[in-house]
């Protein structure tokens, strides 16, 4: 297996951006497996989704892996570990596309314990 460098935002229904990464990976994920997707808030704090937007509704979600990289999965899941959404991304290169993933018009509302994990490939 090897590690995938990946990144990305989401907006919510306020208009705020939050930064996507991986907590304890610094934005490296290992492909193959799925891991779970912190965020930063406005002033650079680090934490789950749920802890910084809990209440909001998130309305638009952006991955981007590095170049050649391919995003396998993007899931949502609520507080009991149901998944409530879920799409599948795909290769993004230097030349091709932005992203591997930009999905917008969303309206999924974030409850205590809502995560979101990325699974990656090389």
């Amino acid at each position: 297996m090897t590690d995938t460098n990946a990144q990305g935002y989401i907006t919510l229904d306020n208009g705020e951006k939050l930064h996507l990464f991986g907590i304890s990976t610094g934005g490296v994920f290992t492909d193959g497996s799925e891991a779970e997707v912190y965020v930063k808030d406005i002033a650079g704090n680090q934490s789950q989704l749920w802890k910084v937007a809990e209440g909001r509704v998130i309305t638009e979600i952006a991955i981007q892996a590095a170049d050649g990289s391919i995003l396998t999965t993007c899931k949502i899941y609520s507080p009991k570990g149901g998944v409530i959404a879920s799409w599948r991304g795909n290769e993004r290169t230097a030349s091709d596309t932005v992203y591997n993933l930009r999905v917008k018009g969303l309206a999924i509302p974030i409850f205590k314990g809502t995560i979101m994990k990325l699974n990656t490939a090389d």
